[in-house]
């Protein structure tokens, strides 16, 4: 079967990482014998005109093993409903140039809304394939939303054969837009990296906590710091937290005025070998965010064997549970200091070899593979009756 999966951000050279998880299944996918092909609409900002130099247009490219073509160019429309028309015109010459050097397209499976299911149902309906859509992204919190854009994402997500939510809290929001069924397949989580550090002593001193998060707003940084202090300040408890963002100047404020800078580290940007360094040899692995669809970080310290805070953000809840972690209440910072210091006076009681091991038969490439293909074959058959 023929795949077209279309991701709506990817890797770049301005951000190599981006879209990392989306990678990760397409691959795991192609590695189960299906035959996947990228397109990618690569919007540029009107702000990098006479900064790039990258070829305009359609590009070709076997990126890590994936045939994937790019369509490389400005937004010569922001924030005008028109340059959806555009990017539709995009996504039908990536099509055409696909089905020319790759063949039929069976199935078109886009992620994410914004803005790749939008072409992808215009493109589903114009030439009769059928759509799948798996929405990684809340609308509610979604920073680039205008409510002029609504209507095209609800037409999307109508037109689609099956329409696929990350997390059961998405699920609920996605409920409230549009009344039809919806299915939850969580994200696949490439656990290679992220695996149990059997040389970790049991009995060492220092009991060390890792978050790790864009830091923007929402991430629940602010209220992890003092929420730290409150529980552990003058103790041999460190926190150390990877990631970059807007807020990190004033992270680094908050930790200097609570005088914590022995104890609570800001590490930067973090590649994944680092973060699973980290995850690997920390106790315990915390993120109080306000919202999250899924919350990869979660399962990659799960995976690690170490048990995790989180907070009741729409995503925790289907990782977090009572044999792996704890989860409190958003913005609730004496809930956050009591599970600080829950979590390290019980720490023993967690099992780690357990908490991978459900952690594995929960997200691991072989749990999306089975879920997906089962899901294109419905797919399939009920288009061709």
């Amino acid at each position: 079967m023929h795949i077209m999966v279309i991701p709506s951000w990817y890797s770049s050279p301005r951000n190599k990482v981006h879209g990392s998880f989306f990678k990760e299944q397409f691959k795991a996918l192609s590695n189960s014998g299906e035959k996947i092909t990228v397109a990618y609409n690569e919007i540029w900002p009107i702000t990098l005109i006479g900064k790039t130099h990258e070829k305009r247009k359609i590009n070709f490219n076997i990126e890590e093993g994936l045939r994937t073509y790019r369509y490389k160019d400005f937004n010569y429309f922001p924030k005008n409903p028109i340059m959806f028309k555009s990017f539709n015109k995009r996504m039908e010459k990536l099509y055409k140039e696909i089905v020319r050097k790759e063949g039929k397209v069976d199935i078109i499976h886009a992620h994410s809304a914004m803005w790749g299911a939008i072409a992808a149902s215009y493109i589903s309906e114009k030439y009769n394939i059928p759509l799948v859509i798996t929405e990684h992204s809340s609308l509610e919190y979604a920073k680039y939303l205008k409510e002029s854009y609504k209507k095209y994402i609800y037409e999307a997500y109508e037109k689609a054969a099956c329409l696929i939510a990350v997390g059961n809290g998405l699920k609920t929001e996605l409920n409230q837009y549009i009344d039809r069924d919806i299915k939850v397949i969580h994200n696949m989580v490439d656990l290679s990296l992220f695996n149990i550090n059997d040389k970790m002593k049991e009995d060492k001193v220092e009991f060390k906590f890792f978050s790790c998060a864009f830091l923007e707003e929402g991430k629940g940084m602010e209220l992890l710091l003092k929420a730290f202090k409150e529980a552990f300040k003058g103790q041999n408890v460190t926190l150390n937290i990877g990631g970059d963002g807007s807020l990190k100047p004033l992270l680094e404020k908050i930790i200097i005025d609570l005088e914590m800078k022995s104890q609570i580290n800001l590490l930067g940007a973090l590649s994944r070998e680092e973060v699973a360094y980290e995850m690997k040899n920390c106790d315990v692995f915390v993120l109080p965010s306000e919202h999250e669809t899924f919350g990869v970080v979660y399962i990659e310290a799960l995976a690690c064997g170490k048990p995790v805070i989180g907070a009741k953000n729409g995503g925790a809840e289907d990782i977090i549970k009572e044999d792996n972690g704890l989860i409190i209440e958003k913005n609730n910072k004496e809930e956050l200091v009591f599970a600080l210091k829950n979590i390290k006076k019980n720490y023993y009681k967690y099992n780690k070899d357990n908490i991978r091991k459900n952690a594995v038969f929960n997200y691991s490439e072989k749990v999306l593979v089975k879920n997906l293909k089962g899901v294109y074959k419905k797919v399939y058959e009920g288009s061709t009756r």
